[in-house]
This record gives C-alpha cells, structure tokens and sequence, in this order.
C-alpha cells in the first residue's frame, strides 16, 4: 500500500473543506477556486519534496524548511491547509464584498473594500492619528519616442511630504526634481497632493487628473548641469482601476499568505500593516518646458493611489514593479513584494488587453533573491508570469535609472529605472521601480535646512 504524505493528506482534507464550503453557499465561484487550488498545492508539493514516507512520521512535527537568505519562507509541510483556508477566507470576504457587507468596517481589506464608493476612494484620505499615517498617489508614463515621466506625492502629518518628479527627453536625459535624492518636502497644504513646485490634482474622480512641476531639476548624468522646467499635464483614463483589495487573484495572496508562520503575533500584524492600493491605466497629455524650449507629448500611463492607518516603511525588505506600455495597446504591472512581517513573496499585478480585458496576474517567475538582492537591481533580464489565458515573457533593458529615499528617516531606497521593454516579441516601454529597506538613515547634511519643528519631529 502506497502511504501518501504528510502534505498530501492535509491536501485531501483542505480540498474537502472547500467542497463542503461550496456545498453550503452555492457559490460557483469556490468551485472553480477548488480545482485550481488543488493544481497550485500538488505543483508546490512536487516542487518541494518532503522525506514523510513512513506512516509513523505523519503525526511528528517536521521543521518548515529554512527561509532563503533570512528573508524569503519557503512552503511548509503545513501549506496545503493553510492555503485553503485563506482561499476560503479571501473567496468568502469576497462574497460577503458583493452582497453589500462592505464599507467602512474595521474589517475591510483582504477582499472587501474600504470606501463605499470609487469617488470616496479617490479623494484626500483623512489622516489618521498615527505618526506615520499616510495618503499617497503616484503616476508614470512612457512612449515609444522615449519621453518617460514619474511623480509622486505621499502625505504625511504636519504638511509634510515625501514628493518626487523625474521627466526624460530624448537628446537630453533624465531630469530629477531639484531636492532628490531626499523626497522630504514641506509646506503641503491640507488635503493637498503636493508641495515645492510639485502638485498632482484630481479634477474628476477615475476620470481626470492635473500634473504640474515649476521648478529646477537637475540632469542625472551631470548633477552640475540645472534646468528650469515646467511640467503641465493632462491625466485620463477611461479603464475601470484595479482594487488590490477586490480584484487580485485569490490563489495567487493565499500562496503567500500560507507560506508564512501562523502566530497570534502574525495575524495582528497582518491586520496593523494593511493598506488599501489601487491602480488605473490611462493617458498623459503633456507640456514640457525645459529651459525656454518646448515639448508636446502623449503617452500611456500608470497612477496609483495607498492609504491605510500607516505606513511604515521599516517594515519592508525589498520588492520590484515593472509597468508595462506595449506598442500594440497592452497595459501590465507585475510586482513581487518581500515584506516579512506578512508576506515574504506576494505576486501581484494585472493585464488590460488590447481588446478591453482586465486579468489579474496568476503566478510570476521572478524571485528577488535571484535579482539584485546585494542592492544592485540588474539592467539587462527576463521574468515571466500569466495573466488570463497568456503567458507572458518580459526582456527588460534599462534606459535610465536614479535612485531616492522616502520616509523622514530615509527609511526606504528606491531605485527608478526607466525600461525598453519587449514582451512576447513586441515592443513597448515602462518604468521599473526596485525598492530596497534603506538603515543608512538621513544624512545631516540633508537635514541642516529643515524646520525646527520637524528636527525635533525626528529626534
């Protein structure tokens, strides 16, 4: 008689659990999510063998197995169970998001949303009395003709931001706004996304955005070279955004979400750091003054906007996003996020076809141990992932990269890098953002000319 293992007996019962799930709410939804469970689990089994052959060891505790390089967990020999039962939970927060039991409630998030509509979703969130809550919106744009563009603005307490503009034109190079690499800027005014020359403005909810930067901006090749730049842009969309609380792929959060160590501590912790994120694909329409001469540019586009209690960014190891604008009209994201304290590999993103499809990312090959883990994010590489009925192959080339630090204490370091892209032989461009957990802190000779107050802030 052939003795199953250990993981395949919790397989078993798990998979039963879901059925019987299914059996009680009629939803067809869990039918579905049942059989792909059952392919995800036997593909990590098979991909992670497990000396539990004799029937006297499938009562015996046996370790997980080491996390790779401290940071990346690996699937234990209890992973079956649990990813169902985040399935379940995910797939039924889900339901309960579609029957109106949503909005509002402490227990929003992981499948519910936050807000009852998308308008309150898009407006200034208040701030909540945490130090380090937060409310922040991000843009990036690309064009074959290789004009690239990012901004971003993340609202603190006290009218401070940590805000950020980088503008490329072809002939000249990567501009970067007049303070990076510190992003820490003052003088925001309440409910304001901006500060310093910097303002990113809603006009109409998911619909219609303002851009504006009047100010220096330096050149990343030569530091010494300074330029008077005016930035005015038009941001639309007219694509649904992609709630990362709603619409991300169940299998793919319940992979993650299982590999960790369930604790007491996990899950208050699971529950301290949630942040509401959202994202829409759409089209800049810009002016670009650069020292007296004009440019006219259009191109596709990426925003998005986070908010939570707090964001601490303390708390993040590393991840890497790639924003994707192909030349046939495909729009995707795909992100790979180590954050120990609740994930230590979550794939997320998403595909807007051509034709109008949405597809949320399935699974990703790309593991941030194997790329730029010494602090060096590589230049020249290739990731896959699937979104919908395709599998996606990305070459990534990097046209320009600059790095900057967000948080009052520099407390992350992000590397911006702006890509050729080529994704299953057709062309495209994007940005690329690797970020990495930053403990160098923020040197004083940044600091000197910063508000007393905001010293003794930091202290």
């Amino acid at each position: 008689m052939v003795v199953r293992s250990l993981m395949e007996e919790h397989l078993a019962v798990a998979l039963q659990s879901l059925e019987c799930l299914y059996m009680e709410v009629g939803n067809s939804d869990l039918c579905l999510l049942r059989d792909q469970a059952e392919r995800d689990i036997l593909s990590e089994i098979r991909s992670h063998p497990y000396d539990l052959k004799a029937p006297h060891r499938i009562k015996q505790r046996q370790p997980d197995s080491p996390s790779v390089r401290g940071f990346y967990k690996q699937p234990g020999k209890w992973f079956p169970l649990k990813y169902v039962i985040f399935l379940i939970m995910l797939q039924l927060r889900r339901w309960q998001n579609r029957h109106g039991n949503k909005a509002g409630k402490k227990k929003a998030g992981y499948g519910m949303e936050t807000r009852l509509s998308l308008a309150d979703m898009e407006v200034a969130q208040p701030l909540s009395p945490d130090a380090k809550a937060f409310d922040a919106v991000f843009f990036m744009a690309a064009n074959k003709d290789g004009y690239y563009f990012a901004a971003g603005t993340e609202r603190r307490q006290h009218g401070v931001i940590n805000g950020l503009c980088y503008v490329a034109v072809p002939g000249k190079g990567l501009l970067c706004s007049h303070k990076l690499p510190d992003t820490v800027l003052f003088g925001a005014k309440n409910e304001e996304f901006g500060a310093e020359g910097l303002l990113l403005k809603l006009v109409r909810p998911m619909k219609k955005w303002k851009l504006n930067y009047k100010g220096k901006m330096w050149l990343q090749s030569d530091p010494s070279q300074m330029f008077d730049v005016n930035f005015e842009g038009a941001w639309s969309s007219d694509l649904p955004p992609f709630n990362y609380d709603t619409d991300m792929y169940p299998p793919s959060a319940a992979r993650a979400f299982a590999r960790e160590t369930w604790t007491r501590e996990y899950f208050k912790a699971l529950k301290k750091a949630h942040q509401s994120h959202y994202e829409q694909m759409g089209h800049l329409n810009a002016t670009i003054e650069i020292n007296g001469e004009k440019h006219t540019v259009k191109m596709p586009s990426f925003r998005d906007h986070s908010y939570g209690e707090r964001r601490d960014w303390n708390l993040m190891h590393r991840y890497a996003f790639h924003m994707i604008f192909l030349d046939d009209g495909t729009k995707a994201t795909t992100g790979v996020i180590c954050q120990p304290c609740t994930s230590s590999r979550l794939e997320v993103g998403y595909v807007y076809t051509p034709s109008g499809e949405v597809y949320a990312l399935e699974w990703c090959d790309f593991e941030l141990y194997e790329h730029g883990e010494d602090g060096r994010p590589p230049t020249d590489y290739s990731f896959s992932f699937k979104a919908g009925p395709t599998i996606y192959t990305v070459q990534v080339n990097v046209e320009y990269a600059a790095v900057h630090y967000v948080g009052w204490k520099w407390e992350a370091r992000m590397v911006e890098r702006f890509v050729q892209y080529t994704v299953n032989g057709i062309p495209g461009r994007g940005v690329s953002e690797f970020h990495y957990y930053n403990k160098g802190g923020r040197p004083s000779s940044v600091a000197v000319n910063d508000p007393y107050w905001f010293k003794k802030l930091t202290l």
